[in-house]
C-alpha cells in the first residue's frame, strides 16, 4: 500500500484522537437563535395554542410590553421570559427588553398558523459570540496544524521503513520462487495494433506476465484496461506500462504507445498456482473498449 494511501485510511482515527470541532446545533422550525447587535430591532411570530420562550445570557432587567391586554409576558427565573397572546387577532406590538448586557427590541405579531410559531427564542449577543467563534476557529487551527505535523511525521516514518519492508517481501518471495519462463503468444486487431505476451515471471506465489503493444495505427495507442481471464473471472492485479509517447497518464489511461512504437507493460496475476497450465485470456481496450485486442490461448507454464 502506497503511504498516501495509509494515511488516508489513518485521518479518522486522527481526527477522532485530537478532537473535532464543537458543532452548533441546528434550529428547528420553531426555534431561533438571535445575534443582537446594538440597537437592533426583531420580529418574533407567536401563537396562542403556545407559550413562546425568550432566553437571555443574563439577568433580565426590564420586560415592557406596548399592549398587555393583548400579549401576556411572564418571567421564568432570572434570565427568560414567557409569552402567550391572549388574542388570536391581536394586532402587532412591541416588547422592549433589557439585561445586564443587551438591551432588544421585539416586535410581536401572531403567526398565521400555529406550526409557523416559534416556540424557543434565544438571544445572544453578536460581539459574544463573534469572539467566542473566533476562539473555536484558532482552537481548530491550532489542532489542525498538530495534527497535519503528527501526519507528516508519520508519512517521513513510513516513507524510511517502506524500502525496508518492500525489500523484506520480496526476498521472502524469492526464497518461495523465482523463476523466468518464455511465452509466444500474440494477436492484433484490424487497427493494426499487435499485442504480445512475452514472458512470465515467477516471484513467490505471484506471476508477473511481461507484454508489449507495438501500434501499427496512424494515431496513439491510449491503453486503459488490461485483463487476463480464465473461467469468466479476471485474475488481473496490478498493471504498470512503460509509454513512449510524450503524453500524460491518469484519468483511466495507462499509458501511451505512439504511432509506429512499442510499449512495454507487466500485470500482476496474483496465487498464480492453481492456473499454471491452464488457458487464460489477455485482453488489452482503449476507453470504451476501443481498440481491444485479444490474445487466447496463453498458458503458464
Amino acid at each position: 500500500m502506497r503511504p498516501t494511501s495509509l494515511l488516508i485510511l489513518l485521518l479518522p482515527t486522527l481526527a477522532l484522537l485530537f478532537g473535532a470541532a464543537p458543532a452548533h446545533a441546528d434550529e428547528s422550525a420553531q426555534s431561533r437563535v438571535i445575534l443582537v447587535d446594538e440597537g437592533g430591532s426583531y420580529e418574533v411570530a407567536v401563537h396562542p395554542d403556545f407559550v413562546t420562550v425568550f432566553y437571555f445570557p443574563d439577568k433580565i432587567t426590564k420586560a415592557l410590553a406596548s399592549d398587555p391586554a393583548s400579549y401576556e409576558v411572564k418571567s421564568i427565573g432570572s434570565t427568560s421570559l414567557a409569552i402567550r397572546p391572549l388574542k388570536g387577532d391581536a394586532k402587532p406590538a412591541n416588547l422592549a427588553i433589557a439585561t445586564d448586557s443587551l438591551k432588544v427590541s421585539v416586535v410581536l405579531s401572531i403567526a398565521p398558523k400555529a406550526q409557523k410559531a416559534l416556540t424557543q427564542v434565544t438571544f445572544k449577543r453578536a460581539d459574544v459570540e463573534a469572539e467566542l467563534q473566533r476562539r473555536i476557529d484558532d482552537a481548530v487551527a491550532e489542532r489542525t496544524a498538530a495534527l497535519e505535523a503528527k501526519v507528516a511525521e508519520m508519512k517521513r516514518a513510513m516513507d524510511a521503513e517502506l524500502p525496508t519492508l518492500a525489500e523484506a517481501i520480496i526476498a521472502e518471495r524469492v526464497l518461495v520462487r523465482r523463476e523466468q519462463r518464455k511465452l509466444d503468444a500474440i494477436e492484433r486487431n484490424d487497427d493494426n495494433v499487435i499485442v504480445r505476451v512475452q514472458e512470465v515471471v515467477y516471484l513467490g506465489e505471484d506471476a508477473y506476465l511481461v507484454f508489449e503493444i507495438q501500434n501499427r495505427d496512424k494515431n496513439p495507442y491510449r491503453l486503459a484496461s488490461v485483463a487476463v481471464t480464465h473461467g469468466g473471472a479476471d485474475r488481473a492485479g496490478l498493471v504498470r506500462f512503460a509509454s513512449t509517447a510524450a503524453e500524460a497518464v491518469g484519468d483511466g489511461v495507462l499509458g501511451v504507445v505512439a504511432p509506429r512504437a512499442r510499449g512495454t507493460g507487466v500485470v500482476v496475476v496474483r496465487r498464480s498456482a492453481d492456473l499454471v497450465g491452464k488457458s487464460l485470456t489477455f485482453t488489452v481496450a482503449q476507453s470504451g473498449g476501443r481498440g481491444k485486442v485479444v490474445v487466447d490461448r496463453v498458458v503458464l507454464r
